[in-house]
């Protein structure tokens, strides 16, 4: 039975699943308002509904705020343009022209507020008999619809952005570790080196985080709680990431049977000592709070040090080997320096989190 619950809220939790469930409560949710209180233009405000769910509360609260406000701005543009139009006896296609073309210009400047377009070019295109009540009635259904689809966002299996950039960055620096360990393990065997971008799951756990920032930070989210420690530990996992170009580097590079056989037992215990760093840390991720992280682990790469020194003295290496040795010693320096550098990120955070009365 618990098993099956798992699997059940394991499924519920993907959007497969999840966003027709919230999209399809924010309409139902919409059209019952509008419904009860009688109000005419009933579609404007379930289509509001239906396109400001976002995989996120986070960014439908952004979306819905930046549908209100580019509703209003298009409005008051629409509005203005044709009493103006009207009262200058100017032909219809003036209003259009000059209403299409600030609001391009805001949409471009401000892409939030890109539903302005929408509005003032219905408003100026078919502005009616009474463009003023016209106007109301349609900023009331576009705001019933963007607070249905908050609504349905909070109520309906309801996701975190904050929480879930933390979740992806976890798996992603997971897939990272084992990719490690396969890259050191195929060095010691002669085997051809995996490519690490090659893993589907860091790849997707990437998108999803980069995602999930953006969504956290939305407007008007950001003046109420800043996420800017979201973002830092984004970059952060960020730089870590690219070291992977490196690792692709250092395992294209050809390496004679002698040296590889002598470098190999050095990058296993390397491989080993950062997966064990890379596991304290996507720890650490997924309680965003305390957690127990391994410290810097000098030793082993220290001793990969010695021993592509004394392999680098000798008279008889080529120039081929001399490049794939220190291109091996640089790439694991820049990785480890890496995982480092986002340990003593997590631990200065976790360590602000605990002042009394700091807001995070």
């Amino acid at each position: 039975m618990k098993e099956q619950a798992a699997a059940c809220r394991a499924t519920l939790a993907l959007d497969d699943v999840r966003l027709p469930l919230q999209t399809a409560a924010a309409v139902l949710l919409a059209y019952a308002c509008m419904k009860w209180q009688d109000l005419p233009d009933i579609a404007w405000g379930a289509f509001s509904a239906l396109f400001v769910v976002r995989a996120s509360v986070e960014g439908t609260i952004g979306e819905a705020t930046g549908r209100i406000l580019g509703a209003l701005i298009g409005i008051a543009l629409g509005v203005s343009l044709v009493l103006l139009t009207n009262f200058a006896q100017l032909a219809p296609g003036w209003g259009i022209a000059c209403g299409v073309g600030l609001a391009g210009y805001v949409s471009i400047r401000w892409p939030m507020l890109s539903y302005s377009l929408v509005t003032v070019t219905i408003l100026t295109v078919t502005p009616g008999d009474d463009i003023v009540a016209g106007a109301i009635q349609k900023t009331i259904a576009i705001a019933i619809g963007s607070a249905s689809g908050i609504v349905a966002a909070a109520a309906v299996l309801p996701l975190s952005a904050h929480r879930n950039v933390c979740v992806n960055l976890a798996a992603s620096v997971d897939a990272y570790g084992d990719l490690l360990a396969q890259w050191a393990t195929a060095f010691g065997r002669g085997g051809r080196r995996p490519r690490l971008y090659s893993k589907a799951t860091m790849e997707q756990a990437r998108r999803r985080a980069r995602d999930m920032s953006s969504q956290a930070h939305t407007f008007p989210l950001d003046l109420l709680y800043r996420h800017t420690l979201v973002y830092q530990l984004h970059d952060r996992v960020e730089r870590l990431w690219r070291t992977a170009a490196l690792m692709e580097r250092a395992g294209s590079l050809p390496l004679s049977e002698p040296v590889r056989e002598q470098l190999a037992p050095a990058l296993e215990k390397v491989a080993a000592a950062a997966g064990s760093q890379i596991d304290g840390l996507a720890q650490a991720l997924r309680q965003d709070g305390p957690a127990t992280m391994p410290g810097r682990q000098r030793a082993p790469l220290q001793r990969l040090d010695e021993i592509i020194d004394a392999t680098a003295q000798r008279q008889t290496l080529d120039a081929a080997d001399r490049e794939a040795i220190e291109v091996i010693r640089w790439a694991w320096w820049e990785v480890c320096g890496e995982l480092n550098s986002l340990a003593d990120h997590l631990n200065s955070l976790h360590a602000r989190a605990r002042r009394p009365g700091k807001n995070q």
